[in-house]
């Protein structure tokens, strides 16, 4: 024996688990002989069959074998394998080291509350469309396919499970069954304020977390969190008597303070190399079925991105919801820009904290403005008309590679993808080309971008009689070097999603309809193209027969009964109207409803007494 060399093929794996790991060496000689060995490894396993190479002459002969590890228990490793030769003369090779990094299981979802009234409901609808008691609440949630847990139901005193180890010894982030750093997607619903949220008896603190941490176990990559301000950033707007950080735009680099705050400075540390985004909310946020309902239902029907199915599908013209991730200095390069969910680390680089948000939305005045006195004393019915393509758009379909696309020059690369909702109707389009990188010359104002938009659902046959309100969202960035010490803030302006919102011509009067269905949108490029489009649009027709209405009055006092503690909260906006449902929601009519949104009268207490949203139904029964 003169010689044994052994490698690891892959020195690095990273990826599902459990892996493969492939050595391959060699065992060299310098006369005839047989050579007797075993493989022999880092944990303290060895071969328990003794191996044998004969050799006929000097030379060298090839020898491999594997090892297959990690998993839940085991997410990363660092070791090694050698050659031990036996006979004729003992002799062992150099390690062959390696480094196991596990993903978290593919589509994988946890979710949990802070607290046991209406947010306990919520984390359950927000993976399986039901309330917990078992009743189907909404019509859109986690994708079916998915691993679905909804942890901590029971527990008190949950923030250990937020908490990481490298930031505080009590830390257990990773536990197997309630650890928040172990799935995909991790979502939370409970009440908070910029530095605390409430974890079933304690508190989760920002400066108690690291998120995505590898090296300590955590494979989380999505970290979605419905809670008031937890995500506040900019200066502190007061209007009115109430006060929140609804202008993300104006923030001015300042450290974080109640006047000014820097989600920056609070959540950067939180982020790990390897988490994809952390999500949260601004402003004041309202977390029931009927939002989350809403999320899930920009991603699952309108074909909407990662990041703009949290901040589309949560935000409102008082919510305003921020993302946040690491990366390089590229915001366009990194997991801000996700399409769909991957269980992938984020590979995008690093030096830089990236934000995106909705930096406003213009929205065409109502036709009419709802005062009490206002409201019908009876509506007619209305039916919803079986989904179905209109002729402009069939005439632009076409078949490539057994994938049904739509053809049109506004498009990026004049054509886009299709998916459909067999059981709604909804359709999305996703284009299969990228927009050219904009210059300054190239950016269209707000004005252009509505107009193209319009221009494009009108030739597609997207846009009939119900067309309504018009409604146009900037998305914003925001991106700083991630020194550790004050840095430039560099804003940016992303895509423009413009909504056409249905409305009813019910007898004399023409009505706004609420939900998360009836509407079209269009994503459009800063430089116009067109990128992404949606519609789940469902039809009317009147009925020959007349629903009852309750007075403004009434329902009111029934919304106000349905409040923990009414005397707290006082009322800050309320719509009226039909309802069309998410694209997903198979019904047949039209429900006509009221929608309350109530604040607590003291913005301090928003850990007590969190936003509220209260349907109630408005036909007489």
């Amino acid at each position: 024996m003169t010689k044994a060399t052994l490698k690891a093929a892959q020195k690095v794996y990273s990826g599902d688990c459990p892996g493969k790991i492939v050595f391959n060496g060699t065992i060299t000689v310098n006369r005839p002989g047989t050579v007797s060995y075993i493989f022999t490894r880092s944990d303290g396993a060895t071969d328990t069959r003794i191996k044998k190479l004969l050799f006929r002459a000097a030379g060298s002969k090839s020898v491999s074998t594997t090892w297959t590890l990690g998993g839940a228990t085991l997410p990363n490793y660092k070791g090694w394998q050698a050659i031990k030769i036996l006979s004729p003369n003992p002799l062992t090779s150099k390690h062959a080291d390696f480094e196991v990094y596990c993903d978290p299981p593919a589509n994988s979802a946890k979710a949990a509350h802070g607290n046991t009234d209406w947010h306990i409901d919520t984390a359950n609808e927000f993976l399986f469309c039901q309330d917990m008691a078992g009743s189907t609440t909404t019509s859109n949630c986690a994708p079916a396919g998915w691993t679905k847990n909804h942890i901590h139901v029971g527990l008190t005193n949950t923030a250990t499970y937020y908490n990481d180890k490298a930031r505080i010894a009590t830390g257990n982030d990773t536990d197997a069954g309630n650890g928040i750093d172990k799935p995909m997607l991790f979502f939370y619903a409970g009440h908070g304020n910029p530095t605390t949220w409430n974890t079933l008896g304690d508190n989760g603190h920002q400066t108690n977390l690291l998120l995505g941490n590898i090296l300590g176990n955590g494979q989380l990559r999505y970290f979605w969190q419905c809670s008031c301000e937890t995500f506040a950033h900019g200066p502190r707007v007061c209007s009115g008597g109430d006060c929140d950080y609804s202008e993300p735009e104006n923030f001015d680099g300042s450290a974080d303070s109640a006047a000014m705050r820097n989600v920056f400075e609070r959540w950067g540390p939180v982020i790990g190399d390897d988490l994809r985004m952390a999500c949260g909310v601004s402003t004041l946020a309202y977390c029931h079925e009927g939002n989350v309902n809403a999320i899930w239902n920009k991603f699952n029907n309108e074909g909407r991105s990662v990041a703009e199915s949290f901040i589309l599908g949560l935000g409102s013209s008082s919510v305003k919801p921020i993302c946040m991730t690491r990366g390089g200095a590229n915001i366009a390069d990194t997991p801000l820009y996700d399409l769909t969910f991957t269980n992938r680390r984020n590979s995008s680089g690093s030096g830089y904290l990236h934000i995106l948000y909705s930096g406003g939305t213009q929205t065409d005045p109502p036709l009419l403005v709802w005062r009490p006195d206002l409201i019908p004393r009876k509506l007619w019915r209305v039916r919803i008309l079986p989904p179905g393509d209109p002729v402009e758009f069939k005439r632009r379909l076409v078949i490539r590679d057994k994938v049904e696309q739509l053809r049109d020059p506004q498009l990026a690369g004049a054509s886009a993808i299709i998916k459909r909702n067999a059981e709604g109707g909804a359709v999305s389009l996703r284009a299969i080309g990228k927009a050219p990188r904009e210059t300054a010359r190239s950016v269209r104002t707000v004005a252009d971008q509505r107009k193209t938009a319009l221009e494009f659902v009108r030739r597609i046959g997207w846009l009939d009689k119900d067309a309504g309100a018009v409604q146009v969202t900037q998305m914003l960035s925001a991106s700083m070097a991630d020194t550790g010490t004050k840095s430039p803030i560099v804003h940016g302006k992303r895509d423009v999603v413009v909504s056409i919102i249905q409305r009813v011509r019910n007898g004399d009067q023409t009505i706004d309809v609420l939900g998360t269905g009836g509407q079209v949108s269009v994503t459009l490029a800063p430089s116009g193209e067109v990128l992404a489009a949606a519609r789940a649009w469902r039809q009317t027709a009147l009925t020959q027969e007349q629903v009852a209405i309750k007075p403004y009055d009434r329902a009111q006092q029934e919304a106000m009964k349905k409040l923990v503690n009414a005397a707290a909260y006082k009322l800050a906006a309320w719509r009226f109207g039909y309802k069309q449902p998410a694209a997903s929601a198979n019904r047949n009519e039209l429900p006509v409803v009221y929608e309350f949104d109530f604040v607590p009268k003291d913005r301090e207490k928003l850990l007590d007494y969190p936003p509220q949203q209260v349907e109630i139904m408005a036909e007489e029964l």
